[in-house]
């Protein structure tokens, strides 16, 4: 990934195992901040910093993984991260949508600065230069914030699961773009 700077003087570069620590702390506090209210705490609880430094190490440091990952760097440091790949879901892939968003993240006094924004638009880039046509993205049925995001840069609903994990049974609603082009160009206006 070219490094892509934003609105607010954020870089959006590739990451490396060095960025490892500062994505597992940006992915815990996002947990944190994002799913209060829409997730047992107990569930958020888990999601810990030691896990997800063995997930990003795996990821990061196996080029087999297949998965490229994003940050957003500002002055004081990483305010966010994100990763895409081939995508995971048999259905979307049948659907037409071969790329995935697989995770995205920004700390919440790093939103509604554009930092999302540039970070949905280099991982639509990278899949875009892998050969990937179109991609789609997860996420919580009841996360209205993340959902108006989506639709704002051009996304919709193509899908629709529900998961049953150990701790809660999440809904989740797929949104895509048929077009990467157009994710690279940021929010639709209106």
């Amino acid at each position: 990934m070219d490094p892509v700077p934003s609105m607010e003087a954020v870089t959006i570069r590739p990451a490396g195992l060095d960025d490892v620590p500062a994505i597992a702390a940006i992915h815990v506090a996002a947990w944190q901040e994002t799913y209060a209210g829409l997730l047992p705490a107990e569930m958020i609880a888990a999601h810990t910093v030691e896990t997800r430094l063995a997930a990003w190490t795996r990821i990061l440091g196996g080029p087999e993984s297949g998965t490229a990952v994003a940050v957003a760097e500002g002055a004081a440091g990483l305010v966010g991260f994100g990763s895409c790949g081939a995508q995971r879901t048999a259905e979307l892939a049948a659907d037409g949508f071969d790329g995935e968003v697989s995770a995205i993240y920004v700390l919440s006094a790093a939103q509604r600065r554009g930092t999302g924004s540039a970070l949905m638009a280099a991982l639509a880039a990278h899949l875009r230069r892998s050969g990937h046509r179109a991609a789609s993205l997860w996420v919580l049925r009841d996360n209205a914030t993340a959902r108006r995001f989506y639709a704002r840069l051009g996304g919709v609903v193509v899908g629709e699961r529900v998961e049953r994990r150990e701790r809660a049974t999440l809904v989740e609603v797929a949104y895509g773009w048929r077009d990467l082009a157009a994710l690279r160009r940021g929010p639709v206006p209106g």
